[in-house]
């Protein structure tokens, strides 16, 4: 039997709930460039087809290496990048600071009878979970994806909106929100057919827009407008 969670709201993380976004992408190079020498990193690093550290890292590899990285050779990298989070987060907790408003409105939604959330992050575990835990969100308590093994941000949704339906006991929600900040949460939300909310904390108001976002918001501080803003939400042209 269904459960009363009738919408769901899926949650990026970096850039959306959280100031982050490009501050995560140095760290995510620099902790390849603490492994991998300086000249491999001049010749292949960017330009990269996907945007998760999964594709990145096995596409950095592929260029580099003309393989995938070993268990070895991505858990040492795992290791420095959450090493390097964390002590930015200790030097800088600026930076990593919460979208305003963002966490009473993640709080507040999921505790609403109609509503539920999770998290689709492009980023690994391992970053992605401390991240939410310094916002005092716990990820055990929500349905999530995160980008260990997905290659895309279509299978990343997706996937997290699955583990929705299992956490809820639904076979599906009367309405799937996608809530982005990157010019690829919108592909993906077009190419999923889902209604989309931009946050204009990274990727400028005009980009999304002109990407096709119909619902672009700075921040969450008027939750009650927000709220509304989901339930009217559209997919993105």
């Amino acid at each position: 039997m269904a459960g009363p969670k009738r919408n769901l709201a899926i949650f990026d993380i970096d850039g959306t709930i959280m100031h982050s976004a490009g501050h995560d992408v140095s760290l995510f190079r620099q902790a390849h460039a603490r492994h991998m020498p300086e000249e491999s990193m001049a010749a292949h690093w960017g330009n990269f087809s996907q945007m998760t550290d999964f594709a990145i890292n096995n596409e950095f590899f592929d260029r580099v290496h003309g393989r995938a990285p070993t268990n070895e050779e991505l858990n040492a990298i795992k290791i420095t990048f959450i090493t390097l989070i964390r002590d930015a987060h200790i030097a800088r907790p600026e930076i990593f600071s919460p979208v305003l408003g963002a966490l009473h409105a993640i709080e507040s939604l999921s505790g609403h009878t109609d509503w539920a959330v999770g998290f689709a992050s492009g980023g690994w575990e391992i970053s992605a979970t401390y991240k939410l835990e310094t916002m005092g969100i716990d990820a055990n308590a929500y349905p999530t994806a995160f980008g260990d093994v997905h290659a895309d941000r279509l299978t990343l949704v997706q996937s997290a909106i699955d583990a929705a339906k299992v956490t809820h006991n639904r076979d599906a929600f009367d309405h799937v929100v996608s809530v982005g900040d990157a010019l690829w949460d919108v592909t993906a939300a077009r190419d999923l057919n889902l209604p989309f909310v931009g946050i204009s904390s990274w990727v400028s108001r005009e980009a999304l827009t002109d990407a096709g976002a119909h619902d672009v918001i700075d921040h969450y501080e008027d939750y009650a407008a927000f709220k509304q803003i989901l339930l009217n939400s559209q997919v993105p042209n």
